[in-house]
């Protein structure tokens, strides 16, 4: 009987082995091939990527000498596993900009070529008309790198401000004139002339231009004591800003300067010539805040709250400097911008301003501050500053030179 018990295990211990080596032979055996995962199709209707189209149509040809200028454009703009956005002038763009021909394109500096083509692009996705915003701009970041984020290992990509308005689709300042060309992998939106990558700080294109050196000193007379993003001078260098600067020209500060110290010199007991001698010399000083004194006439808070109110903001913001405000973006009637000044005074009306246009462009654009000098004036009735030149883009904003400064009381 031990004898059949023994026999009958070493049955079943067989068939188990057998059973066995039928699992691990049918383990052996080759997996079915994966059935591919197709990805939908981007834009089923078209039949051309962005690279050929742009390589086979002679309007883009400008466009194309510069993309062949980038290493590995091309072949990435016809790769239809990649999706962009594209901002490109066509021929008569690149014309209306300076740039004749691809002639020019080849002679220019390969910097400058990369970075232009680079700043065109949205990579990763595709964006139609109807997604972008109307106020305040929305930030994209394109293809263009311009270093890392200060501190830290991460990349910092140069942003594009497209808006769809009611005066129409933009890209910064300047106008679409065909939007959502759809294509295989991505889209084009044609624009009426280049989009120009800013390639300088506020503060580095500002402090270089003696027309505005009496603003410089001014910022560096009010910031006494302050440091990091308390400092005006700090935000003005500082890359990752996004700010929208009204900068007062010299006579708009000579003629403040002029005010304030012939108004004192008055108060002491001078005769109106001497007055007017002692405050002509003192405006025409650049170095006037240095001046020992200069604070009788106004101290360094004080200045610093004239100049916030240069610094356009909104509650959105929490009143921080941080939107980018294009000359076009402003509302075609006249209307109410929030400033610095709102942080401390959140029920400032703000400043107000007008913008003109001709043939779709605007060709004229004001500011009116809400105090008047000397002070006790109505409000907004006295004289608007005119921006002698606007929409001046930089890394981090962009500025309006001002023939007259802005007092927010």
């Amino acid at each position: 009987m031990k004898n059949n018990k023994i026999s009958l295990r070493l049955k079943i211990v067989a068939v188990a082995a057998i059973a066995l080596a039928g699992v691990f032979s049918s383990c052996n055996k080759a997996l079915p091939d994966a059935e591919p995962i197709n990805p939908p199709v981007l834009n089923p209707e078209a039949s051309q990527s962005i690279g050929s189209k742009i390589e086979s149509d002679a309007n883009y040809s400008i466009y194309l000498a510069a993309v062949k200028r980038v290493p590995g454009l091309l072949d990435k703009l016809k790769d239809k596993s990649n999706t962009f956005t594209a901002f490109v002038p066509d021929n008569a763009g690149f014309q209306a900009s300076g740039i004749p021909s691809a002639a020019v394109i080849n002679a220019m500096p390969l910097a400058s070529v990369i970075g232009m083509v680079q700043y065109s692009l949205l990579p990763g996705q595709q964006h139609l008309s109807g997604e972008f915003g109307t106020f305040p701009n929305t930030q994209f970041p394109t293809s263009l790198n311009i270093g890392t984020l200060p501190g830290t290992p991460v990349p910092l990509q140069m942003s594009i401000f497209p808006s769809k308005l009611s005066n129409g689709f933009w890209v910064n300042n300047i106008p679409v004139k065909s939007a959502d060309e759809k294509y295989t992998n991505g889209t084009i939106h044609k624009m009426a002339a280049v989009v120009a990558p800013p390639s300088k700080l506020l503060s580095d294109e500002i402090y270089s231009n003696p027309d505005l050196l009496y603003f410089k000193n001014a910022i560096e007379y009010a910031d006494a004591g302050a440091s990091g993003t308390a400092s005006l001078n700090y935000l003005m260098g500082y890359a990752v800003m996004n700010m929208t600067v009204l900068v007062p020209n010299n006579a708009a500060f000579q003629e403040l300067i002029y005010g304030l110290a012939y108004g004192y010199y008055i108060g002491l007991g001078l005769t109106p010539t001497q007055a007017d001698a002692y405050a002509s010399s003192l405006a025409a000083n650049p170095d006037v805040f240095k001046i020992p004194g200069f604070s009788t006439l106004a101290s360094p808070a004080t200045v610093k709250g004239i100049l916030a109110y240069h610094f356009l903001a909104s509650e959105a913001t929490g009143y921080q400097p941080m939107q980018r405000i294009f000359s076009n973006n402003f509302a075609t009637t006249p209307s109410f911008y929030q400033t610095l000044v709102n942080g401390s005074v959140p029920e400032h009306p703000g400043v107000k301003v007008t913008t003109t246009y001709n043939s779709g462009m605007v060709s004229a654009i004001t500011f009116t501050g809400l105090g008047t000098f000397p002070p006790g004036g109505t409000p907004f009735s006295g004289p608007a500053a005119n921006a002698t030149s606007w929409d001046k883009n930089c890394v981090n904003g962009v500025y309006y030179v001002i023939d007259k400064i802005l007092l927010p009381q």
